[in-house]
């Protein structure tokens, strides 16, 4: 932190000597060494003039207060009561000439009790008045900053719960049609083994009167071959006649899968998990 340059005694730079100011005159708004304090205080002019440690000065030195008119850069030592505005010697026939002479008095007369008076009071009291409603309105944003921290954890914590509900329900979801997938598909090839199997014994019936059949006709006596032929076609009509019932029921199984529209839709339209929104709320302080 840098400090803060000594002000130099106004009087002894006009000299052309400098000399570091231990007073300050708020009247004539210069810095006086001691020396120079003295003779200040010697001439029946600026006696009465006030003066303060330039340590007090630096405290108010940053105040913007202009003892020089900004329109004629002439010292301002009048004060327009009808105006509430303090003026230079030349303010008043360019812009006061029409205010009554009384409202034209001394700058000094009109700061006399300044520290003491109601415009002091009321600035006071306004200042405090601001000075609370922006620490409140710091307060505000600090609860406010608080509760956004708290807000965004808050929704976090529901974009998780809502990611894992979907979750455990997609999962549900998988396990039931895999369930339902693999209870059909156990249906069609039970309903594929019963038909295999009858089938197959037809098959092996078949097979069996092929045989006999060959038999009878090499050993079996032509009688025997007349009689056994006859059986043999009544028995091999009635299994034609069994197989081509069987073989009318079968039926051919394709299996496949239809995703749920729903689903589809959201694999297809849903583009977003979800949308934050901000209410903006306006505090009004008075």
């Amino acid at each position: 932190m840098t400090s803060t340059p000594p002000l130099s005694c106004g009087p002894c730079k006009y000299e052309g000597i400098t000399k570091d100011a231990e007073k300050w005159c708020t009247f004539c708004d210069e810095g006086f060494c001691s020396d120079c304090e003295k003779n200040h205080r010697s001439l029946k002019l600026t006696r009465n003039h006030k003066m303060i440690d330039t340590e007090d000065y630096m405290k108010i030195q940053d105040l913007s207060v202009d003892l020089k008119c900004e329109t004629h850069g002439q010292k301002l030592d009048l004060y327009c009561k009808c105006h509430h505005v303090a003026v230079c010697a030349m303010c008043i026939p360019s812009a006061h000439n029409s205010c009554p002479v009384d409202d034209i008095i001394s700058i000094h007369d009109a700061a006399k009790n300044a520290r003491s008076s109601t415009a002091l009071s009321d600035l006071e009291e306004t200042i405090s008045r601001s000075l609370e409603s922006v620490r409140q309105s710091i307060r505000d944003r600090a609860s406010v900053s608080a509760n956004i921290d708290t807000e965004e954890q808050t929704i976090q914590k529901k974009i998780l719960e809502t990611r894992l509900r979907l979750n455990k329900h997609l999962d549900e979801l998988e396990q039931q049609l895999l369930q339902e997938l693999q209870i059909k598909h156990e249906n069609c090839r039970s309903r594929y083994s019963k038909m295999l199997k009858q089938l197959q014994q037809t098959e092996n019936e078949l097979e069996k009167l092929k045989e006999q059949t060959e038999q009878m006709k090499l050993f079996a006596s032509d009688l025997q071959v007349f009689l056994g032929t006859c059986k043999m076609n009544i028995t091999i009509s009635e299994k034609l006649k069994s197989l081509k019932v069987e073989i009318g029921k079968e039926n051919s199984f394709a299996m496949d899968l239809k995703i749920h529209p729903v689903v589809i839709s959201f694999i297809n339209n849903v583009k977003k998990f979800g949308e934050i929104y901000i209410t903006e709320k306006i505090s009004i302080y008075s």
